[in-house]
């Protein structure tokens, strides 16, 4: 029964993560298709460029929401322990809303990078590593990219979806400081640490391939 609850409740978060709030936002504001728009990209980023900074901070509240409430419900009606395993289906309902974002059921399969979504399932599990995280990735962005146009926006969220694993692994095998329910500074169980790891990369795998996919529409373009 608690495998067909943990198969259920990623199919939602799935559906969850599908919804593409930057099309959705930038339709209703504007109505016009946020991925005809700027870089192409159905995203947090796009939307603050073209729309309206106010609507992208919007956007990137509910693509981090698509993925905390349904694993907070998880946390609350399925897998309320602090073991490795119920951390371990609490991370993968959240990546399931990653996966739905990036290939998203009502859009044909055709989604963003993940990057707000992955910031939500990163707050509810590993909120001080992923902080931390990016802060040291907008360090880098000013430092290293300072002469990069949409250096912040470019660069800080591929730093902090690099950062975030390692910064958890390290923490794990340094400290253990519990703070309150199953959020930590280190201490964290091996399980919740392979799904960090698994999480960024496939963020960057998607990542990836959304940016070969834009490639090719922009020649498409430029060729008509």
């Amino acid at each position: 029964m608690r495998y067909l609850a943990a198969t259920l409740a990623v199919a939602v978060s799935y559906l969850s993560g599908s919804v593409l709030y930057a099309v959705v936002v930038t339709r209703l504001v504007t109505g016009k298709d946020i991925r005809k728009q700027g870089n192409l990209n159905p995203g947090t980023s796009n939307v603050a460029r073209t729309v309206g900074k106010g609507w992208g901070v919007l956007v990137c509240a509910l693509d981090s929401l698509k993925a905390v409430v349904p694993m907070l419900a998880a946390r609350l009606w399925l897998f309320k322990g602090d073991d490795g395993a119920s951390l371990a289906f609490t991370y993968a309902v959240g990546m399931a809303a990653v996966v739905g974002h990036c290939r998203p059921l009502f859009y044909g399969f055709k989604g963003g990078g993940g990057i707000g979504t992955m910031l939500g399932v990163s707050l509810f599990m590993v909120p001080v590593e992923f902080a931390f995280s990016l802060l040291a990735g907008g360090v880098v962005a000013i430092t290293a990219f300072r002469h990069t146009e949409h250096k912040y926006a470019q660069w800080t969220p591929i730093m902090f979806v690099i950062l975030t694993p390692f910064v958890t692994l390290a923490t794990t095998l340094l400290v253990d400081v519990p703070l309150f329910a199953h959020i930590s500074i280190g201490g964290h169980p091996w399980p919740v640490v392979a799904c960090a790891f698994a999480m960024s990369l496939l963020l960057l795998w998607f990542n990836g391939s959304f940016m070969r996919h834009r490639a090719a529409e922009y020649q498409g373009l430029k060729d008509e």
